[in-house]
């Protein structure tokens, strides 16, 4: 980390910017917590020592289920996951994590706030074989 920056900043050449999915991560992550849902793993690297390296915004390895929060889908010029490049790099990450046996569930920020989000993932989380009080 880089002094002065604000936590989930990225540095790219010479200019910072802030990772604006961070405060709908953080809303999400508090209402995983409030339902008491098992606590998931943020930032989850996997294809670990394959051709490419990933991270998931959340992860339940056990139960092999990836989590995304899709931000920037509808943003003009081309947000983080509406450039073609980044639509590729998306893609790629999906193909490999489907390779090593992972659901991979992306919800958008709208659902986050809305609440739609935290509702398919306790349903995907039940789907995947967690019930509550077994965690």
């Amino acid at each position: 980390m880089i002094r002065g920056l604000p936590k989930g900043a990225r540095v790219v050449g010479r200019m910072a910017r802030v990772k604006h999915n961070t405060r709908f991560e953080e809303l999400l992550a508090f209402q995983i917590k409030s339902l008491g849902l098992p606590t998931p793993e943020r930032q989850y690297r996997f294809a670990k020592g394959m051709k490419r390296q990933f991270e998931s915004d959340f992860a339940w390895p056990e139960l092999k289920l990836l989590v995304e929060v899709e931000g920037g889908i509808w943003k003009r010029g081309g947000g983080a996951h509406s450039h073609p490049l980044d639509v590729e790099r998306d893609i790629e990450r999906r193909q490999y994590a489907v390779l090593l046996g992972f659901f991979v569930l992306p919800v958008i920020t709208d659902e986050v706030t809305s609440g739609k989000a935290i509702a398919v993932i306790q349903r995907a989380l039940a789907v995947r074989g967690w019930q509550r009080g077994l965690s």
